[in-house]
């Protein structure tokens, strides 16, 4: 993944979000938990996927930001 911190992720076949503890210092938990919840959505078509995935990752993230009221 290079650069990129990986805080949690979103994995369907659990359904199951796992988080990133080394992270935790760094992030909102909520926000975090808040985000891979907009993805759950997306799999169990709640919601439409978005095709480009920075497109869904904003989604995701402005999703959490209303959730939780914190980046």
């Amino acid at each position: 993944m290079g650069s990129v911190r990986l805080i949690a992720e979103y994995d369907p076949d659990g359904p199951t979000i796992r988080v990133n503890r080394r992270e935790l210092p760094h992030v909102a938990l909520e926000h975090a938990i808040a985000h891979e919840l907009y993805h759950h959505r997306e799999a169990i078509g709640e919601i439409p996927r978005l095709r480009d995935r920075t497109e869904r990752e904003r989604a995701a993230d402005a999703f959490a930001l209303a959730l939780t009221g914190s980046p």
